[in-house]
């Protein structure tokens, strides 16, 4: 099933875990800057320019890994826009509509092997529209690691290719749809979901009663495989699809 939704509603939906304030920056008041010249350094250099609006999950004791990787990302997200704000010309357009940063940091699943987390945000600095922000960690609770998608196969080009069929079958068909079809086309979706390409490094768990997880949500950002109107993409492939590729560690995992 093709999901054609705000990442923002899916994690709300989950109700698995709460988020707290991490940071909420008005223009330079608590926030260093990332230049390097004089006037660049000072908070009052920067106030008013920008506003910064973060939430992090609540995370177990035991998830420190998981917890340094957010850590370094937010601050990375964080240093990056930050950046943006270094020459007077960029001063002068964020003085006229201010720059913004906000990120939503959520569980948007686990069970007894993985914990999944999903990045739902926009940067801001002055173009026709945010740039959405959309990323996911993925804690596998055993090994005590965050895991990358191609961690999880035997053979990772294998299970790329039984991503890649899945998808563009869904994708191609929410194209054709009478009554709402997708902003894209068949050369798009083609290259967005091509196997070997990083395509599929975003995703979530499909997850069931007895805690496995059932298959995976593979989540394209705006611009990958749609126009950014048609905002993030979403699709759902059952385990089936490419268990024969995990590795025998990950097998009991899955369903």
């Amino acid at each position: 099933m093709l999901l054609r939704h705000i990442l923002s509603l899916a994690i709300a939906g989950a109700g698995l875990t709460g988020c707290h304030d991490a940071d909420r920056t008005n223009g330079g008041d608590t926030t260093p800057s990332a230049g390097t010249g004089a006037d660049k350094d000072t908070p009052s250099a920067r106030q008013g320019l920008y506003t910064m609006e973060l939430k992090l999950p609540e995370l177990p004791p035991g998830a420190r890994e998981l917890r340094d990787t957010i850590d370094r990302y937010v601050e990375e997200q964080k240093r990056s826009f930050l950046a943006s704000l270094d020459t007077p010309a960029a001063r002068a357009r964020a003085r006229e509509l201010p720059w913004d940063l906000n990120m939503v940091i959520a569980v948007a699943s686990r069970t007894d092997r993985f914990i999944n987390v999903q990045v739902d945000g926009s940067s801001f600095t002055g173009g026709a529209h945010p740039v959405p922000i959309v990323d996911s960690f993925t804690y596998d609770v055993q090994e005590g690691r965050v895991v990358e998608i191609d961690d999880l196969f035997a053979d990772p080009k294998a299970a790329e290719g039984a991503f890649a069929t899945e998808a563009r079958r869904q994708l191609l068909t929410a194209l054709d749809d009478q009554d709402e079809p997708l902003a894209s086309s068949s050369e798009q979706i083609d290259e967005g979901t091509e196997p070997g390409k990083d395509n599929y490094r975003v995703f979530s768990l499909l997850t069931g009663p007895d805690d496995k997880v059932r298959g995976l949500t593979f989540i394209f950002p705006p611009y990958q495989v749609a126009s950014y109107v048609a905002g993030p993409q979403a699709v759902d492939v059952p385990s089936e699809a490419f268990a024969a590729y995990l590795k025998p560690e990950y097998r009991e995992a899955f369903r």
